[in-house]
C-alpha cells in the first residue's frame, strides 16, 4: 500500500468530459493522479492502515476498479522496472522468510510520518524491523 511516489502525472491526449460532471479535461492538460490518496481511501480499502494481505485476494480485487491500486502506474506509461521489482522483492522475501520471522520493532510508531524532504515516499525516521531467527 506504500507506493514509491505520492502521485502520477499524465497529459490528456484529447478533450475529455468527465462523466457525471461539468469538468472538461482539455487536450494537453496535465492531470495529477493522487496514488497515495487512492491507496489509503477507506472506500476501496477498509481500515487502510492495517496490514491485510487478503485485500489482494482474487475475490477482493474483483470488488474494486483495477485503477485504485497503482504502485507502478498502469497502461503504456507504467514503470519500466515493474516486473524486475516484483521478481526481486518476491525472491528476497522468500530468502528472508525461510530463515526469519519479521516484525515491526517496538521502536516504531504506526502510522508513521512520511519525510517531507524527499520526492519518493519514505518514512521520516526510517522503518525499524525486528528479525528473529527461526528454529530449525
Amino acid at each position: 500500500m506504500h507506493p514509491p511516489v505520492a502521485q502520477l502525472e499524465r497529459v490528456s491526449t484529447q478533450d475529455y468530459m468527465v462523466p457525471d460532471s461539468n469538468l472538461l479535461l482539455k487536450k494537453g492538460m496535465t492531470v495529477q493522479i493522487p496514488v497515495i490518496g487512492l491507496h489509503y481511501d477507506p472506500e476501496y480499502y477498509p481500515d487502510p492502515y492495517k496490514f491485510d494481505p487478503n485485500r489482494f485476494s482474487p475475490e477482493e480485487k474483483a470488488k474494486r476498479s483495477h485503477y485504485v491500486f497503482l504502485p507502478f502506474g498502469t497502461g503504456p506509461r507504467n514503470c519500466i522496472g515493474l516486473r524486475f521489482a516484483l521478481m526481486s522483492t518476491k525472491r528476497g522475501m522468500v530468502h528472508l522468510l525461510k530463515d526469519f520471522s519479521i516484525d515491526l520493532s517496538n521502536q516504531m510508531t504506526v502510522p508513521y510520518e512520511y519525510s517531507k524532504h524527499s520526492m519518493l515516499l519514505k518514512a521520516k525516521d526510517g522503518i525499524r524491523l525486528s528479525f528473529n531467527k527461526l528454529s530449525t
